[in-house]
């Protein structure tokens, strides 16, 4: 009986195992609804993808292709800190050939030396950068508002202040309605009657190891400043309510750490917005 007990034991631990430590691609899919997405919008798909660090993820190129977006918007770490950066401009290409890309800068980005160099080689490629600017997306006579923040670069809390309060006054968000793309989750409480009605994030990693039911356990090195909290993250990843505002915090695709992902898969997110007719 033992060593039935033993076996049912071993047998059990390795399904939770490689459930947790599974590392194949998951799409997420989101709808968010308002009255103030114009008609013509009515089922705009939007393909995020973020913080890949350099990393090969199998089976992404075919899943974004296949959901046909409008557009495609990455949230910023497409490369990590250290390293060549010619795998990250070959998916950029390849993506182009499927939808437009508008990408953001993420803290790996801006700690590089040579961010300034990817940057011109995404926008040669035919990517939009918006950096710290409003760009209007057109379609059937009607328009919505993407802006854009750069990642702030420092540590220091109340360098990011004045860094976001500056790149915020900067931008010309449209009339109807707004997205914003940002790198850092745990700064999304600074928007909070901002006037964005979605902003689509990243940087959390999805806390990196998920407590089913808890949600993630860690933030990424780079929050662990100021009074934001280093474990169990407020906003890991998921869909989330700040005021008026939607956020979408993607839990991220690549690995840049020793510690693996733990019930955390690579998240493909997609969002699909809605016209609501309010009667």
């Amino acid at each position: 009986m033992k060593k039935i007990l033993r076996t049912a034991a071993i047998a059990g631990g390795g399904i939770i195992a490689a459930k947790a430590l599974d590392a194949r691609l998951e799409t997420t899919r989101y709808t968010i609804r308002s009255s103030k997405i114009p008609r013509a919008f009515d089922g705009y798909k939007i393909a995020q993808i973020s913080d890949i660090h350099s990393d090969s993820v199998p089976g992404l190129v075919p899943e974004i292709r296949a959901e046909n977006p409008d557009i495609i918007v990455s949230t910023g770490d497409l490369i990590h800190h250290s390293g060549g950066y010619d795998s990250a401009l070959s998916l950029i290409d390849t993506l182009l050939d499927i939808a437009p890309v508008y990408a953001v800068s993420g803290n790996h980005e801006t700690w590089r030396g040579d961010c300034a160099g990817f940057s011109a080689a995404l926008e040669e490629l035919g990517a939009v950068l918006p950096h710290n600017r409003t760009v209007t997306l057109k379609k059937g006579g009607e328009r919505i508002g993407l802006s854009g923040i750069d990642d702030p670069f420092s540590v220091v809390s109340r360098k990011i202040h004045a860094f976001l309060d500056e790149a915020v006054s900067a931008l010309e968000p449209d009339r109807d309605y707004n997205i914003l793309l940002f790198h850092r989750a745990n700064w999304l409480d600074y928007f909070k009657n901002s006037g964005f009605d979605l902003i689509i994030s990243g940087h959390m990693h999805g806390g990196q190891m998920r407590i089913p039911g808890l949600g993630g356990l860690v933030s990424p090195r780079s929050s662990w400043s100021g009074d934001r909290p280093i474990l169990f993250p407020k906003y890991a990843g998921g869909r989330y309510a700040l005021g008026e505002t939607t956020l979408i915090v993607s839990r991220g695709l690549g690995n840049p750490m020793l510690i693996p992902r733990v019930f955390n898969r690579p998240e493909l997110v997609i969002i699909t917005l809605k016209h609501k007719t309010n009667y």
